[in-house]
């Protein structure tokens, strides 16, 4: 999945404990953008957030109002003297209209997925998730939970746990090449899905626009999909940048917080009940104990005789739950070594419908 990530150093004359930030308002396209920035990042870096919520590349856009005077994309925002909610008008293009989804792919640079960020919860100090949390993520948080409308696609239902499942180079070989979009999905996809769906509500975070995220979901086949359905789907725009120190640096990148799920679903779902699969750990740093890193899906046409991951991972959600009646007990990051555990002592096959160790019955089920 793409994602803006930036390292700022704390700058000459900056109070690095302040953690003020700019908050803008971009109007583009007839639509208003709530944008999220700290003062130490330049305009470079709000026309990379800006990318990644409206697919505009960051040499196409033209922002104006930002300053009476000129600014190249080297300023800092700080210096410009920017009131919260200041108004910002973005000119800029799409590089063409989705006719094929594929080609559209093929010609958007990875301008965003450059760096990766360990936040498993054994990579954590004790007081990290604290660290996260400061006061300043804190209010993004809160602005972004009274802010969302989260739109139900299928209803909820009850006495299920939740899945929150990222969408490219998770799912989907967003930059593959193929005769058509069906044929760039993970190996095992909708088997994974419809085994996932018998435990839990399917929700799709992906950190790209609601346009872009809405035809791959169709084109993929998972929106009427007969054997599961989606609970709802989440875009960028459900997301915030946050600001932690990692390797004695000063870090800022976007987050999927599944606190705001947790907010407007409060009787349903919370950490104990919760999962996040992600190609990029950085997107759950403010729930690291509810986030599981899966290894990356590009190169369709030389992996998919090979990838398993979705046929294990399968297993192991329908292991935990079975087995777990709180998740933040488990170490995600061992989840393979979980499931081998179980499989070699034979537990695995202990409650009578699981479906561990069936895959033929199960693809078969799902494929009807």
């Amino acid at each position: 999945e793409t994602g803006s990530s930036s390292a700022v150093d704390g700058g000459a004359g900056m109070n690095e404990n302040a953690r003020e930030e700019v908050v803008l308002a971009v109007k583009w396209a007839g639509t208003l953008i709530p944008v999220e920035l700290e003062e130490r990042c330049t305009v470079r870096d709000l026309k990379i957030l800006l990318f990644s919520l409206t697919e505009v590349l960051p040499e196409r856009q033209k922002l104006m109002g930002l300053s009476k005077r000129p600014v190249d994309d080297s300023v800092v925002l700080g210096t410009l003297g920017l009131k919260t909610d200041h108004k910002v008008m973005m000119i800029g293009s799409l590089e063409a209209d989705i006719q094929s989804i594929t080609r559209s792919h093929e010609q958007v640079p990875d301008v965003l997925n450059d760096l990766d960020f360990d936040y498993s919860k054994e990579s954590l100090g004790s007081n990290a998730e604290s660290e996260a949390l400061h006061d300043a993520n804190r209010t993004k948080l809160n602005r972004r939970v009274a802010e969302i409308n989260i739109r139900i696609m299928n209803p909820l239902r009850d006495g299920k746990k939740l899945l929150v499942l990222d969408l490219d180079y998770t799912l989907f070989d967003c930059k593959g090449v193929a005769a058509e979009v069906a044929d760039l999905g993970r190996p095992g996809l909708h088997e994974f899905l419809a085994a996932a769906y018998v435990d839990y509500d399917l929700v799709i975070w992906s950190q790209t626009s609601w346009r872009w995220l809405e035809a791959k979901i169709t084109e993929l086949g998972m929106v009427f999909h007969p054997a599961y359905k989606l609970a709802f789907v989440l875009d960028a725009t459900s997301m915030f940048s946050i600001t932690t120190h990692k390797n004695g640096a000063v870090v800022s990148h976007q987050v999927k917080a599944l606190e705001i799920i947790w907010r407007k679903f409060p009787n349903r779902f919370n950490q104990t009940n919760t999962i996040h699969i992600d190609d990029l750990s950085r997107n759950f740093a403010l729930n690291p104990r509810s986030g599981l890193k899966i290894s990356q899906y590009k190169n369709a046409s030389a992996l998919r005789r090979t990838d398993r991951e979705l046929y294990e991972l399968k297993d192991y959600l329908r292991l935990i739950a079975i087995r777990e009646a709180d998740f933040t007990k488990l170490r995600h990051k061992d989840w393979k070594l979980y499931l081998a555990t179980h499989r070699r002592l034979g537990t695995a096959d202990s409650n009578p419908n699981s479906v561990v160790g069936h895959h033929e019955e199960r693809e078969h089920d799902a494929n009807g």
